[in-house]
């Protein structure tokens, strides 16, 4: 059931003046508007296809190369056009410019945070390409490694995005029901925040204080001050996970983006879970 509706959802985010052939007679000329589809496009073996990316969009490497066109919430129209594309993908979303872009040539947009959806959206994607084993393969991958459930008595761990060195006023932290919950439960632990969030991610401290998690996980990218990210948190002496010093800080390129990394950020993960004594 939940399958059928997956590919329900696919196909009513699916918007275009035609669709793009799943193997075009021609060239195609594929215009990506977020990080996490272009670095899958690459992964599946589409990438040679890709003509733009997001402003957003810088792997791999090879993409800095070409032209930047915005993103689904503000496309450069302009740019897009003179490209000519045949086939413009994104990200759904409630405020992506769906309508304005597929008067711009065939456009798909896909559902793109849960696990569920984001292996729907690697085979549909390697079935517009013409790439459907390796989509096939990349996505059997991902359902392998992170479809698995919470373990039943890992710590509960609050996974932060740290992107306000210094502050904690408001912490803003990773959803149970997103990809990187998902990576927290293959690497041995739950999510302090259990219930799925539909909401922005969004914690006060006084939030945080009633969660009291076992340990807190900022995640972050590399280069910058580890202390910055842990001395806040040494204010607030009585959560558990200040007291214990299960207070850690893990850097990973591109730490955010829903893509084939992923699975990369589950061993960072594991590591810092085994040091709370809870293998994974």
């Amino acid at each position: 059931m939940k399958r059928r509706a997956l590919l329900g959802a696919l196909a009513l985010v699916t918007f275009g003046c035609r669709q793009a052939p799943a193997v075009a007679g021609g060239a195609q000329r594929i215009v990506s508007l977020a990080p996490g589809i272009t670095e899958t496009l690459f992964a599946i073996g589409a990438g040679k296809s890709v003509v733009a990316r997001s402003d957003y969009c810088d792997y791999p490497p090879e993409v800095t190369r070409l032209p930047r066109v915005g993103t689904s919430l503000t496309p450069s129209y302009e740019t897009i056009t003179r490209l000519t594309p045949t086939l413009i993908v994104g990200e759904a979303g409630a405020n992506a410019r769906q309508r304005e872009l597929a008067a711009l040539g065939p456009t798909l947009l896909l559902p793109w945070l849960t696990l569920d959806e984001i292996v729907a959206s690697t085979r549909e994607l390697g079935r517009r390409t013409g790439t459907t084993g390796a989509a096939d393969a990349l996505a059997a991958r991902l359902k392998s490694r992170l479809d698995v459930p919470a373990p039943a008595h890992g710590p509960r761990v609050l996974l932060v995005i740290g992107n306000q060195p210094g502050k904690i006023d408001e912490l803003w932290f990773i959803r149970d029901n997103s990809l990187h919950g998902a990576a927290l439960h293959a690497a041995g632990a739950r999510n302090a925040v259990p219930e799925a969030v539909t909401a922005l991610p969004r914690m006060s401290v006084e939030r945080l204080l009633a969660v009291d998690p076992d340990a807190i996980f900022v995640l972050t990218e590399p280069g910058r001050a580890v202390e910055d990210f842990i001395a806040p948190f040494r204010a607030l002496a009585p959560l558990r996970a200040v007291a214990q010093g299960h207070v850690a800080v893990i850097q990973v390129h591109d730490a955010f983006v829903h893509g084939p990394r992923i699975l990369e950020l589950i061993d960072q993960l594991a590591v810092e879970v085994r040091k709370l004594g809870v293998a994974p």
